[in-house]
Formats: C-alpha cells, sequence, structure tokens
C-alpha cells in the first residue's frame, strides 16, 4: 500500500492533522480526554517523590536551566523538552497509566506531558490541548493496529517506538505548522526508534523513562521543523525507512486515515500498578481469596492457565531472566508470579505491594513458587481484544476453587467511573497534596474545558 511518489506517508498524516482547526469534538470525546488527563495526572503524583523522578529534575535542571514549562508537583520551571522528559516519566514511572492493545501494546497518556508542556510554553487553551492529546492518543493507538505482525513481540522493537510521531503530530498542532512542516516534523520523529531490550528480563528504570525520552525526541523534532528543518522524504515507506528496517509490512492506510472516530475513548484506565495484561489474573487471585475467605496458609499451589503473550513476556523475560527471579520493582510489576502470589498473600495489590519490595518477604517468597503458569492455547485467540487468564487454588484438604476472568475492570467495556478516577487521584497524591488541593485538582482536571491549563498546575503543585 504505498503511496503515490508525489505524497509521502508523512504527508498524508500531516495534512489531516492540518484539517483539525476547525473541527469540533463531541462533548462525550471532551469528557473521555479529562477522564484520561485525570488519571495520568494521578499515576504522575503517585511518582512524583520516586527516585527516577528526582533524578530526572536534576538532571534537566543541569542541561536546561529555567524555562517556559512547568515541572509537575514542583512548580519549577524548566525548558519545553525537560518538562517532556520529567512529566511524561513520572506518568508512565508506577505502571498505572492507561493500556492499548492490538497487534502492539501502548500508553497512549506517555504523550500528554509533552503535549501539556509545549501547550503551557506557547500559551495555547484548553480546548487546543484537548485536541492534541487526541491526536497524539489517535497516532499512537494507530501504531498499534497498523503492522501486519507485532514490532513489539517479533522483530523486537519497544512499545514506545512511535511516542516520538505521536508526540510530533500533537506539538505540530500545538505549534500551528502547516501540513508541509508537520509532514518534516514527523519524518524526524521517524528517525528515532527505541530498542525493545529495555523489557527483556530483568528490567531497568528505563523502562518508565524511554516513555518520557521518546516523547522529547517527538516534541524537539516539531520544534525543528517550525525552524525550517526537513526530514527525511521517506521516512515511513523508504527502502532505509522506518517500514523496511523496523516495522515490517504496514497498512499505512490506517495510520493516515481521517481524524474523527476518536479512539481514545477504548483505552484502558488500570487499577494496579502491574502490566495491564497480568490484571485479569490479579482480578481472580483477589476474587477467590475474598469470596471463599482464603487464607495464605490455605493454598498448597496456584495454577494460572493464561495466552501465550502473557506467559512469554510475564513469566518466561522475552527470552532472558524468569520473571520469577525479581530484582526491583520494575521486574516485579511485569511479574505475573509475583503478583498473583502477592495479592493472595496481602489480600490486595496496590503500590505498596512494590514499594515495600514484598517480593523479599519469606511467606511471598514461598507463595511465588507455588504459583504454577501454564500456557493455554485455547486463549490465544481471544487476545486482543480480551486478555483472559484462569487461576486455580488447590487448597488443604482437597477442594479446588477456580476463577477465570476475560477482561479486567477498566477495560472500556467495563470502565472505571469518575468517583473512582478521583479515589485514584486521591490515593496516588496522598503524599504530596493535602485534600483540599486535592479536591481542586479533581475538580479542575474533570472540568478542564471548562479551566485553564496554569489553573490545573497550580492545582497540582505539591505542598512544602
Amino acid at each position: 500500500m504505498k503511496p503515490t511518489m508525489s505524497e509521502t506517508i508523512a504527508q498524508r498524516l500531516a495534512a489531516r492533522i492540518a484539517t483539525l482547526e476547525a473541527q469540533r469534538i463531541p462533548d462525550e470525546v471532551v469528557h473521555a480526554v479529562e477522564r484520561v488527563l485525570l488519571d495520568s495526572l494521578a499515576c504522575a503524583m503517585g511518582a512524583h517523590a520516586n527516585p527516577s523522578v528526582r533524578a530526572l529534575r536534576r538532571s534537566v535542571q543541569r542541561m536546561s536551566g529555567s524555562g517556559n514549562a512547568t515541572l509537575w508537583g514542583t512548580g519549577e520551571r524548566t525548558s519545553v523538552t525537560g518538562a517532556t522528559l520529567v512529566n511524561c516519566t513520572m506518568t508512565r514511572d508506577l505502571d498505572l497509566n492507561d493500556t492499548y492493545f492490538s497487534h502492539n501494546p501502548a500508553h497512549s497518556s506517555d504523550n500528554i506531558g509533552a503535549c501539556a508542556a509545549v501547550a503551557e510554553a506557547e500559551g495555547r487553551s484548553s480546548a487546543e490541548l484537548i485536541k492534541a492529546i487526541l491526536v497524539a492518543f489517535e497516532v499512537q493507538m494507530r501504531a498499534c493496529e497498523f503492522t501486519r505482525v507485532s514490532f513489539f513481540k517479533h522483530t523486537g522493537w519497544d512499545q514506545t517506538l512511535l511516542i516520538t510521531v505521536a508526540s510530533a503530530a500533537a506539538a505540530s498542532s500545538l505549534l500551528k505548522l502547516d501540513a508541509a512542516r508537520t509532514a518534516h516534523a514527523l519524518s524526524i520523529a521517524a528517525c528515532y526508534p527505541t530498542s525493545g531490550e529495555v523489557r527483556v528480563g530483568q528490567i531497568s528504570e528505563m523502562k518508565s523513562v524511554s516513555a518520557g525520552l521518546a516523547a522529547s525526541r517527538g516534541v524537539e523534532a516539531a520544534y525543528l521543523a517550525r525552524e525550517g528543518i526537513t526530514g527525511p522524504h521517506e521516512a515511513f515507506e523508504g527502502k532505509r525507512g522506518l517500514g523496511a528496517l523496523v516495522l515490517g509490512e504496514c497498512n499505512w492506510d490506517v495510520l493516515t486515515a481521517p481524524f474523527g472516530d476518536w479512539r481514545l475513548a477504548r483505552t484502558c484506565l488500570k487499577r494496579y500498578p502491574a502490566a495491564y495484561i497480568i490484571h485479569s489474573a490479579i482480578d481472580a487471585a483477589l476474587t477467590l481469596r475474598r469470596e471463599h475467605g482464603v487464607a495464605p496458609s490455605d493454598i498448597e499451589a496456584v495454577t494460572v492457565d493464561a495466552f501465550a503473550w502473557l506467559i512469554e513476556d510475564m513469566v518466561n523475560g522475552m527470552g532472558s531472566t524468569s520473571r520469577y527471579e525479581i530484582d526491583a520493582r520494575e521486574t516485579a510489576d511485569h511479574s505475573l508470579p509475583y503478583c498473583v502470589a502477592v495479592s493472595l498473600v496481602d489480600g490486595e495489590y496496590t503500590i505498596e505491594q512494590l514499594n515495600a519490595r514484598r517480593w523479599e518477604a519469606p511467606e511471598v517468597a514461598a507463595m511465588v513458587k507455588r504459583v504454577k503458569c501454564v500456557h493455554d492455547a485455547a486463549m490465544d485467540a481471544r487476545f486482543p481484544p480480551d486478555r483472559p487468564s484462569r487461576v486455580t487454588l488447590q487448597l488443604r484438604g482437597g477442594r479446588t476453587l477456580t476463577r477465570e476472568v476475560a477482561y479486567p475492570r477498566g477495560d472500556y467495556r467495563d470502565p472505571l467511573t469518575d468517583d473512582e478516577l478521583a479515589d485514584k487521584f486521591r490515593r496516588l497524591s496522598r503524599g504530596a497534596l493535602s485534600p483540599a488541593a486535592q479536591e481542586r485538582a479533581i475538580e479542575c482536571a474533570l472540568d478542564f474545558s471548562n479551566r485553564t491549563l496554569p489553573a490545573l498546575l497550580q492545582c497540582i503543585k505539591a505542598d512544602a
């Protein structure tokens, strides 16, 4: 599906972005953006004091100094790319932000920090920021769909691969670039692929930082294009382009289709700080423990039946170190046996099960050894859109309990309510914001179309 020589992939997508200026966004879509905005800010504020976030703040201040964009939670000012790096990483750090799955996975809210930084620096309205967020989500979610095979699973590139393009698209909208310069921004952004090694085996802090780095490159690409820097003509479809070297066969018509049937409303919001494909198993384990009054000492063995991708990634470590071996939080939240085991021991799975390093506790380590993860080939055809898991508990005395979950709460087919998203924000931000500030932030985010970005940023400035 290669376009004619007179119209490249970047030009086709840029033309779609350029037509959005006069397009009205339906109210229900606007509120879907507001919901994701609140969810993303909850994740960001929950991570605002984490070591990797603090390290990034120090780093960007040394590299960039003061500037015209705000670091969330602190009120400090830095460059647009510096704020993008830090704020996008804050959103991603807890592994609690949104998820979308097709051939490839994505956390599209990884782009929101980039959109906010550019909007703040350029003095854009809430309506302009909402539209930019929709553009970023649309491009990011299309990136999950338009490859024939998964570049994440089969060709080994990271899911953050096309954050650069999504952020460049959104930044181009906010910078009000014409179609020609937007095309160059997209082409420049297509030159920055990310290696999939960041999620293999024992996982480093680069897992969360990679999103911010990719988004900052996308913002950088848009600013470069604004100043007249050109990108390669066929960055996507050329003989040495992104498709040929990284993505494989692509349906470019999916990427460059008209905007309007916004995908953002189909993203999934998380209840647990873990890879989203583990959530069904966590739900099943917690439900069995709660409904049957199961004590950890009652459990002799645990079997988790799951689809191939879940086993390959969250058990086998994508061909590297097994996820039964855990060295840090980043590995624990990508470990199916750990997430199930600690849920059965503690009766809950929250950020505390990670911050407290519960994988080191003898009772949890013993339960992890009782968990056996099995590939159920019958589940493979259901993924996606489902993310099925079946948890079976073998209890002392011979009783067996089983629970299967097709997809977890928070899926777009069973969405979290506004009140549940508000509660998530309260839980995650309580260490940074006073109760009064929390309520102001919730109100501002859920009514953002009638508010301003400076007002929202003031709401999330952490208490001294």
